[in-house]
């Protein structure tokens, strides 16, 4: 119950975090303004982190617990062309539900450029999520849904960067297009290209 409750804690800062860096950048943000945000008293916070950076550092590690749970959910699907649907709509359904996941990422991604502790944290999930879809794009072409010629590798980070796609939509509206409908139609041309068709 005493683990239960720590990360529960540590959720609600990480949580708070999150938003807070959203509003005013990495650099603007202090443990005040953590504070303020999740109505937890200063001390509390730092029983759990020793500084702002460990903070933001705890966050890209919950957003990998995030990952975790998306791919058991996406393992649930009986194919590997639904597999990866399957994710391509977590993302959208996401986005529209709570985009702050998403603007996070060009934060880190500048801070990641300057800070060596930053840079190693996203790497790890990143190339934990690439390694995710490169297990369904091999296992796709063991069992023939796939085509053959096909790199894993090649194909997982396309596939990653068009889900990065999605980040435009947190920066910029747009009213000719929704970001589900971008991801849908994304996700089909690209796996109709993956796609091995029947009897060949």
């Amino acid at each position: 119950m005493k683990k239960e409750h720590q990360s529960d804690k540590k959720d609600l800062i990480t949580a708070s975090a999150l938003r807070v860096m959203t509003q005013k950048g990495y650099y603007g943000s202090t443990m005040d303004d953590i504070v303020l945000d999740s109505k937890m008293s200063k001390g509390a916070i730092y029983h759990y982190y020793k500084s702002k950076k460990e903070v933001y550092l705890g966050v890209i590690e919950s957003l990998e617990t995030k990952y975790t749970q998306v791919f058991a959910e996406v393992n649930t699907e009986d194919n590997n062309k639904r597999k990866l649907k399957k994710l391509f709509t977590i993302v959208g359904s996401q986005l529209d539900k709570d985009p702050t996941f998403f603007k996070s990422f060009s934060t880190f991604w500048s801070i990641s450029r300057h800070d060596d502790d930053f840079r190693k944290a996203i790497q790890k999930m990143y190339n934990r999520f690439q390694k995710f879809i490169e297990l369904i794009i091999i296992e796709g072409i063991e069992n023939k849904e796939f085509k053959s010629i096909l790199d894993p590798k090649i194909s997982a980070l396309s596939l990653i960067l068009n889900i990065e796609g999605v980040f435009w939509f947190t920066l910029f509206e747009s009213k000719d297009l929704d970001a589900e409908k971008y991801i849908d139609q994304v996700s089909d041309y690209i796996l109709n290209a993956y796609t091995l068709k029947e009897g060949k």
